[in-house]
C-alpha cells in the first residue's frame, strides 16, 4: 500500500489566486495480480517516487486546480519469478515452488513518470491545514529493469513494457493522504512466458502515502 502526506506552512500568492507547486514524495506497498498459475508475490514489495508538480489554477478561489509534474521512482518486487540460462545463452522465466528460496528474489524497475492531477482542496491563500482529493492519470517510462534472483546474477530485463500507463487517487486531511493506483498496462511485453508457457499477464497495484512540500 502506498501513503500520501502533505507539509506545508504558506501558500504562494498571484493575485486573488494561489497556487500549490509542490514536491512530493510517495511511498507505497506494491501489490500484483496472482491470477498467474503458479506466481506468487514474496516478501516486503515497495515502491518509492519523488517529484515535482506545477499547480494551475481553474477557478478564482483556486480550490480547484490541474497539476503536472515530473518524477522518477523505484519499484522493487520479491516473487517467486526466476530465470534459468539455455546453452545458446538465451535465458527463460521459470517459477519456483520453494518459499525458503525466493525469498530474496527481486524484480527491480526505474522510471520517470509523468503524473497529470485534477485537484480539489478546502484550502485558501491562508489555510494550509484543509481536506483534498487529487485523481488523476500516470505517464511513466520504465527506462531500467533488472531481475536479481537468489543464487544468480542479475540480468537486465528488455521484457518490460518501456510506456506504462495508470490511474491514481489520493485523498487526505493536512499531512496524511491515502493513495491508491492501479495500472493499465501489463508490466510484461505480449508474448512473455515462463518455460512451461503460462503468459506472465501482470499488472501492478499501488497503496500507501504521499508526502507534499511546497
Amino acid at each position: 500500500m502506498s501513503i500520501h502526506s502533505v507539509a506545508q506552512d504558506s501558500l504562494r500568492i498571484t493575485k486573488d489566486r494561489y497556487k500549490e507547486d509542490q514536491w512530493y514524495t510517495s511511498i507505497s506497498f506494491l501489490l500484483a495480480d496472482e491470477s498467474i498459475e503458479g506466481f506468487r508475490l514474496n516478501g516486503l514489495s515497495q515502491s518509492f517516487s519523488v517529484g515535482f508538480i506545477k499547480d494551475i489554477s481553474l477557478n478564482d478561489r483556486s480550490n480547484r486546480a490541474l497539476g503536472i509534474g515530473l518524477g522518477y521512482g523505484i519499484n522493487n518486487y520479491g516473487s517467486n519469478l526466476s530465470y534459468s540460462k539455455e546453452n545458446n545463452n538465451i535465458y527463460e522465466f521459470s517459477l519456483i515452488e520453494s518459499t525458503q528460496l525466493i525469498s530474496k528474489n527481486r524484480l527491480i524497475t526505474h522510471f520517470l513518470e509523468v503524473p497529470i492531477e485534477f485537484r480539489w482542496r478546502t484550502s485558501t491563500a491562508t489555510k494550509y491545514k484543509f481536506w483534498r482529493i487529487y485523481t488523476g492519470y500516470l505517464l511513466r517510462y520504465n527506462f531500467f529493469s533488472r531481475l536479481k534472483p537468489f543464487y544468480d546474477p542479475s540480468i537486465i530485463l528488455n521484457e518490460v513494457i518501456p510506456i506504462s500507463h495508470a490511474l491514481k487517487i489520493s485523498a487526505g486531511y493536512n499531512t496524511w493522504n491515502i493513495y491508491f493506483e492501479y495500472s493499465l498496462t501489463p508490466f510484461f511485453k505480449t508474448g512473455t512466458q515462463t518455460n512451461l508457457g503460462t503468459p506472465l499477464e501482470l499488472n501492478a497495484i499501488r497503496a500507501g502515502l504521499v508526502f507534499y512540500v511546497l
